[in-house]
């Protein structure tokens, strides 16, 4: 028997109907059906990589002993190292410095660790200090030094420095050093490094002592000292440096 056109169109529509089987969704299932497209955002993470600067180099150095003027049985003494940044543009940043004190034949006497908030780009700084332990004949240094990071100083061009460098003797038998600080930083400092070094007729480190001045305003004088146990003998002159505010360890 013939199927008529209304009997074909009729299992057209069947087939039709179940060709997307029981588990169809229906339009939401494939996307939006106004024909726009679904982004997702991505986002790209990137890290700058740390400042590496040429390392610090120990410039010059120095160690002495000399008989107590109180004790004439006691041995008194001291030691300086002058620190060199070869970077033009990096500041070197919480410099951890370990000074070993030797005897001639290389046995370590005493050891001392110092830790300087920072070396100006191109700049020198100090440390070291009077000894008052029983150390025997000390001859030679064993300096480490280590930075902790490198960093461009916020404000290029500017820095402090040492003014009026003098040492003299003080009535109860010891003596101190005097100076002022001038800072051409725009912003107060507080927490500055200052060490002072002293230095025989021939230019030998003889000592060096350090202290730290709570703050140095910008553009003004500000009086600081150094006070000795007692004199240095033989020493002829005083060189004052200066470093930077805690803050350097941080914001340069």
């Amino acid at each position: 028997m013939r199927r008529g056109p209304a009997v074909a169109v009729a299992l057209a529509l069947a087939l039709a109907g179940c060709s997307g089987g029981d588990d169809d969704d229906g339009p939401s299932a494939v996307g939006p059906s106004d024909g726009s497209t679904t982004t997702v955002a991505s986002t790209t993470t990137t890290t700058e990589a740390p400042l590496v600067g040429q390392p610090l180099v120990v410039a010059e150095q120095g160690v002495s002993s000399f008989p107590d003027p109180f004790d004439p049985t006691a041995t008194l003494g001291g030691y300086g190292v002058i620190l060199q940044n070869p970077n033009p543009d990096l500041l070197a940043s919480g410099v951890r410095v370990t000074t070993r004190i030797l005897d001639p034949a290389g046995v370590e006497l005493l050891v001392d660790r110092t830790l300087l908030n920072a070396v100006m780009p191109g700049q020198r700084m100090a440390l070291g200090r009077t000894l008052i332990e029983p150390v025997v004949d000390p001859t030679q240094l064993e300096v480490t030094v280590e930075v902790t990071g490198w960093l461009r100083p916020a404000f290029p061009g500017t820095g402090l420095v040492a003014e009026g460098a003098v040492t003299e003797p003080e009535a109860n038998g010891g003596a101190v050093t005097r100076f002022t600080v001038r800072s051409t930083w725009p912003e107060p400092e507080d927490g500055v490094d200052v060490t002072a070094v002293y230095r025989a007729a021939d230019g030998r480190i003889l000592a060096a002592e350090s202290t730290t001045l709570a703050s140095v305003p910008s553009n003004v004088d500000t009086p600081g000292q150094i006070r000795l146990l007692s004199p240095i003998p033989s020493m002829t002159s005083t060189e004052v440096f200066v470093g930077r505010g805690i803050a350097a360890q941080t914001t340069g």
